[in-house]
């Protein structure tokens, strides 16, 4: 064994030998305080021909284990897997994220959290829900669904504008009347694209540094999110990456406005100003008692989470809902979908979606055929019907 090789290994074994210690510190304290929740359970059978027919079974699951108000702490493991039917053999439980929290610095309202791992995600108008609890408002257009496979990349969907990863610390001012909050971070920047070699040999490429703020507002008619981010130094750009983002949703019980509006990475003395640098997704929901009309536009970035995604495109999604809102015990529908891709294959599909929906207290189950209309060919069949069938739940 040679010392680089003896290197690796003990830097391997002393983070196995920290994050030991960290889940005793964590669930060692009084065991009824503490708590094991699964924030976000996913699983999707899908089913196609595929050269034979073919079923295949994606699953995501986060485990959270957490406790304590005053001085709370979190550990987070995730598990995800293209492919359940094999996943006794292929796929593992991960190590996500951990974070230890301060409140009421200096008896203002005013948190402080230490975190190693993958932070909060902004752009998809959760904090609302957490925060200030109200109902989910992001679009669902944006899942596994509508992009069961991307081209070379290991993401099945795009959630949100910007995710953190990294070690550092998130300051967070939210004031007593709750309508609104304030967040810095600053922390070392270990998003994968900054990540060489192969586990349980990774190291940084280099050292960045990032420096996010997010502020957020909510009130009664028109909630806000906006942030604004920067990494530095990077090694393909002389002055790093800028990146920034806005969630706006506006309406009523009738009529609802979304928008999700970002640049991911932008490197100003490298990257031609243009179209493919933003993640623009724009959605209305009208609601006609037990009819809503949702028609989506989205335009796909060519960078997202910190890599290139390889692909230009645009999608618009009308969506016609039957029997109230998503949140009834029983709804349906049909989906009128477009996609226009000019990388990295130029070409465009045309797709009809009917889905029938229930959703219970904690699980939604979902089922839908894709079926593509255009292009249309009668002398290949293989590719026009894909069915999917979806599970949701937190518990």
């Amino acid at each position: 064994m040679n010392n680089k090789q003896m290197i690796h290994r003990s830097l391997f074994f002393k983070k196995a030998l920290f994050l030991a210690i960290l889940i005793v510190l964590l669930t060692a304290a009084p065991l009824f305080s503490a708590n094991i929740t699964v924030p976000s359970l996913q699983v999707y059978s899908w089913a196609r021909n595929d050269g034979g027919f073919a079923l295949d079974s994606y699953g995501s699951m986060e485990l959270q284990l957490d406790g304590g108000y005053k001085f709370g702490g979190a550990m987070k493991f995730d598990f995800t897997s293209s492919s359940l039917e094999t996943a006794a053999f292929n796929d593992m439980l991960a190590f996500k994220s951990v974070s230890i929290t301060l409140r009421d610095l200096f008896n203002i309202p005013l948190d402080f959290t230490y975190f190693i791992g993958q932070g909060d995600t902004f752009g998809t108008g959760e904090l609302f829900t957490t925060y200030f609890g109200t109902p989910l408002l992001g679009s669902r257009y944006t899942s596994f669904l509508h992009f069961p496979t991307i081209t070379g990349k290991k993401f099945n969907f795009y959630e949100g504008i910007h995710t953190i990863y990294g070690t550092g610390g998130k300051f967070e001012f939210a004031p007593a009347e709750k309508n609104w909050l304030f967040s810095l971070y600053l922390y070392q920047d270990s998003a994968p694209a900054f990540l060489t070699g192969v586990p349980p040999a990774v190291d940084f490429s280099s050292r960045q540094g990032s420096l996010d703020v997010r502020t957020a507002f909510n009130l009664e008619k028109f909630r806000v999110e906006a942030f604004l981010g920067a990494t530095f130094p990077t090694s393909d750009s002389a002055i790093g990456y800028i990146r920034s983002g806005l969630f706006l949703h506006a309406g009523t019980d009738k009529v609802e406005f979304l928008a999700e509006l970002g640049m991911p990475r932008w490197r100003p003395l490298d990257d031609a100003f243009g179209l493919d640098l933003f993640y623009l997704l724009l959605e209305q929901r009208v609601h006609f008692g037990k009819l809503s009309i949702v028609p989506t536009f989205f335009w796909r970035p060519g960078y997202y989470q910190q890599e290139a995604t390889g692909e230009e495109a645009m999608d618009i999604n009308l969506d016609l809902q039957f029997h109230g809102k998503e949140e009834s015990l029983v709804s349906g529908g049909v989906e009128g979908n477009f996609v226009y891709q000019t990388t990295p294959i130029s070409e465009i599909i045309a797709k009809a979606i009917p889905y029938i929906q229930l959703s219970t207290p904690g699980v939604v189950y979902k089922a839908q055929v894709n079926t593509k209309v255009w292009p249309f060919d009668l002398t290949d069949m293989s590719d026009m019907f894909a069915v999917f069938l979806s599970i949701e739940a937190a518990f």
